[in-house]
Order: structure tokens, then C-alpha cells, then sequence
């Protein structure tokens, strides 16, 4: 992000399980970091009970807009257009229920305790925060796409899934600004991934680009090879990941 605009702050959210060891790894590296304590829903599951801490985002009132991303999310280019958005902002994806991974938000107290008062009670079909702001933000879906003063549905541009392109066969729909990988057990920070999905080529990028990681390169040369390999199987035709 901050090779993307150096203008716009990026902060990193953590909470108390965070330890003070990793806090430091991450100030080391000149990333602000800001404490935010866990939010607990009461009657969440064990493996759900934190999921709503995300809504400590509206709290940040020394902000006057915040473009929240999930930590599975990578910017390609500058995502500071969408900063005039709205009051909040969010993509819809497969169905009328929008994705939580890329929030544009006004932060404001009123919400904030609203929000609150309601988090015990109202639906979630997921049990975690997005499906609770799809029933607080229930009005979302009939709105117009990006407005500078209302809630408003985001451009797939700025919050693509990745399956959209697997599914494609491999062709992007919109030329994605954000990327999101949505695929659980794909995620890009898992080595074995590389030789099958070539988006996560991106996330390595980035990641060799501000760390010098090592694993780029063995990345590289595992794919290439994966590649010559499927060429010469028999459904080679069905697995086209060029």
C-alpha cells in the first residue's frame, strides 16, 4: 500500500493475542500499529466469539474515512479513488449479500453504539461480522454503484474474488484494482500453491518487492515446472492455468 500511495496512512489493527515479540517485528519494519481490544458476542459459538471486532473500525473517529482491507487482500494499484465512496461502502459477490474483506467506512460513534446494541440480537447468517452488517446494512443491495455521499455497492474491481477467475477459466472479468483470495485453502502465503493458481504469483510480487523473500524464486521455478508437467498428461486441455 504505501508503494501504491505514500500520502494515505496504513495502520495495522491488532488485538491483544498479538504478541509484544511481533508488535516490535512489525515496527521494525516502520508499519504503524494500533491496539484494539477484542469485541465478544454473547451468544456466538467459541470458534465465532470474536469475529464482530471488526466493528471497532467505526470507533476511529480521529479518521474521517477508512478503507478497511482483511489481511488476505492485496492492493495492484492505488485504491485512494474509492476513499470518496460514502458513508459505507462495500462489493457484492455471487448473491445479495456483500463481502466484509474490503469496507469503505465513516467512522462515527452514533453507528458505533447502534451498532453495538444490536450485535447481540440481529441475524448472521455466517455467525461472524459479515453476515451481521448484511442485516444492519440490509439496504445496501438496492443502491447504485459508488456515490460520494451515501452508502453505496463497490465495482468487483476493488474487491475480486479470485474463484470469479478460476471459475472464468482463468480470464479476468474486470481489470481488479484489489484482489482477494477467497479460496480458503489456497491461500497465497501457502508455498504448494503456486504451481496451480497464478494469481498468487501477485502476492509473492508484492512480498518479495518490500521483504526480499527468499521464496519467490523456488515459487517461480516450481510453476514453471508444474506447467511442463500438466502439458503433457491427458487432461492438460481441462487445467489451462497460462
Amino acid at each position: 500500500l504505501r508503494s501504491l500511495n505514500i500520502t494515505v496512512p496504513y495502520i495495522l489493527l491488532v488485538t491483544e493475542a498479538v504478541s509484544d515479540g511481533s508488535l516490535a517485528e512489525l515496527s521494525s519494519r516502520h508499519i504503524e500499529v494500533r491496539r484494539t481490544s477484542l469485541l465478544t458476542v454473547p451468544q456466538a459459538k467459541k470458534a465465532a466469539k470474536y469475529h464482530y471486532t471488526k466493528l471497532r473500525l467505526w470507533s476511529l473517529t480521529d479518521f474521517d474515512v477508512i478503507l478497511y482491507l482483511d489481511l488476505d487482500v492485496l492492493p495492484l494499484k492505488d485504491p485512494a479513488p474509492i476513499l470518496s465512496c460514502g458513508s459505507f461502502c462495500a462489493a457484492f459477490r455471487h448473491s445479495d449479500k456483500f463481502n466484509s474483506g474490503v469496507l469503505v467506512l465513516k467512522p462515527n460513534l452514533t453507528v458505533y453504539e447502534d451498532l453495538l446494541a444490536k450485535a447481540p440480537n440481529l441475524a448472521t447468517y455466517d455467525g461472524g461480522d459479515q453476515g451481521f452488517l448484511n442485516s444492519y446494512f440490509d439496504q445496501l443491495k438496492f443502491t447504485p454503484t459508488f456515490d460520494h455521499n451515501h452508502p453505496n455497492q463497490l465495482s468487483s474491481e476493488f474487491n475480486y474474488d479470485i474463484g470469479m477467475y478460476y471459475l472464468n477459466g482463468g480470464r479476468l472479468l474486470v481489470d481488479p484494482t484489489i484482489i482477494h483470495y477467497t479460496m480458503g485453502p489456497t491461500k497465497p502465503w501457502l508455498w504448494w500453491t503456486y504451481p496451480l493458481f497464478d494469481l498468487n504469483e501477485h502476492w509473492s510480487s508484492a512480498r518479495y518487492f518490500q521483504l526480499l523473500c527468499f521464496f519467490y524464486f523456488p515459487c517461480k521455478l516450481l510453476r514453471i515446472l508444474s506447467l511442463l508437467i500438466i502439458r503433457f498428461v491427458s487432461y492438460a486441455p481441462y487445467f489451462d492455468f497460462v
